[in-house]
């Protein structure tokens, strides 16, 4: 019977040591974690006043008790979080479904963040069948040789960046310098912005890859990113964006598309939105096509993108595919050909409005060549058609002799 009970007294005191709060008496009730710099991870966590040191326990209480939020008061960065690992600071990971939520505190005057500063290291990576929100908290100061310098979200994993959530000053010498979503992972943006990161490949803003990837972007913002190419978003191996809401603007990028570059079978849904302002040195102002990729546009605004060889608002290859069932392109310029649209490949237009040289100045597309639309359809010989016209133009890639010109 003695060793019975020393048992069970043993397990007792080794569990509550491993929680991190050998603490007896009554605990407070709460309906959130907090966690600061100063604080202990052998408190309880349930008040401002005992709030756990590392972001780390935080989620691990998250993942094995009934309180699904965390928050975060002031910085935490690599001293806090006293992490050994050397590509990132933060791990969240867990096979809890039930989202868990980290947002900022709303009291004191410092704002909540995440920082990777001075480390050289990835500030996030979030892993296994996991769902994070993130809330009015600051993402930022990442710098990663490999992939996803802010922020990395691997298979099956999902995050929603939420209202006054930030992914900022970020930088990655591979691809995604604010985020990668990695196959099988996804992202919704819902009110937070992605701004000011940095890829040395493609994907300034966000890097996303591989059959199941996916990002959706319902609100917010992604702007001020910069890479080779997709400034603000870079699509491949068949990763799916949706763009339905929200703006992608004043990204840029140094070979394709501004904007957005959808490569390798890569598909792009856009419902509604706005993609503004957006610059390439190379093609695709807007948005860039590559290695049979399709773009379809259903509702929203393409509107004053620059590209300083073709495709102010898009540009596509001999193999891209582009549907236009709605929405506006209007007011891009290419400093070579087709002002609103080039295409090589596929294109549809059955609706929506692609303004040429004839409209007022702030609407219309302007390209030395093709002002609307311009089209190098390769059938057997290069031929080229080109054209200004504006909203009763569809272009029929279907035909026979190649491309024809139908009128509504």
């Amino acid at each position: 019977m003695k060793n019975v009970l020393f048992s069970v007294f043993t397990s007792f005191v080794l569990a509550a040591f491993l929680s991190g709060c050998v603490n007896f008496g009554k605990l407070p009730s709460s309906d959130s974690y907090y966690v600061k710099a100063g604080g202990s991870d052998r408190n309880h966590g349930l008040t401002e006043d005992k709030p756990f040191r590392s972001l780390f326990k935080a989620v691990v209480m998250a993942n094995s008790t009934s309180i699904k939020t965390i928050t975060v008061i002031g910085t935490l960065d690599l001293d806090s979080e006293q992490s050994s690992n050397t590509e990132r600071v933060f791990l969240i990971q867990g096979v809890e479904k039930t989202p868990i939520i980290i947002r900022g505190s709303n009291s004191g005057s410092d704002p909540a963040m995440l920082s990777a500063a001075g480390s050289k290291r990835r500030v996030v990576l979030i892993k296994g069948n996991v769902s994070v929100s993130f809330e009015n908290i600051e993402i930022s100061g990442g710098e990663s040789t490999g992939e996803g310098g802010g922020l990395g979200i691997g298979p099956g994993s999902s995050v929603t960046l939420g209202k006054g959530s930030v992914v900022r000053n970020n930088q990655s010498k591979n691809i995604g310098g604010g985020i990668l979503i990695a196959p099988g992972g996804s992202l919704f943006l819902d009110g937070g912005k992605v701004t000011d990161n940095q890829s040395a490949v493609v994907g300034g803003g966000i890097a996303m890859a591989g059959a199941g990837s996916a990002l959706v972007i319902k609100d917010g913002e992604i702007s001020g990113n910069h890479a080779q190419g997709g400034g603000g978003i870079a699509v491949f191996q068949e990763g799916r964006l949706t763009l339905s809401g929200g703006m992608i603007h004043n990204n840029t990028s140094e070979i394709a598309g501004g904007g957005v570059l959808i490569n390798q079978q890569g598909l792009f849904t856009m419902e509604g939105g706005i993609i503004r302002g957006n610059r390439t040195s190379g093609s695709g102002g807007g948005i860039a096509l590559m290695e049979r990729s399709s773009f379809v546009l259903e509702d929203g605004e393409i509107i004053g993108n620059r590209a300083a060889e073709h495709g102010g608002g898009i540009a596509a290859d001999n193999s891209g595919s582009i549907n236009i069932k709605g929405g506006f392109i209007s007011a891009n310029r290419a400093a070579i050909r087709g002002g609103g649209v080039f295409t090589a490949g596929s294109f549809i237009k059955s609706a929506g409005k692609i303004y040429g040289s004839d409209m007022p100045e702030d609407a219309a597309n302007i390209a030395p060549s093709g002002a609307a639309i311009f089209v190098f359809y390769d059938y057997g010989i290069f031929k080229t058609r080109e054209t200004s016209a504006g909203d009763t133009l569809i272009l029929d890639a279907s035909a026979e002799d190649g491309w024809v010109i139908l009128e509504e």
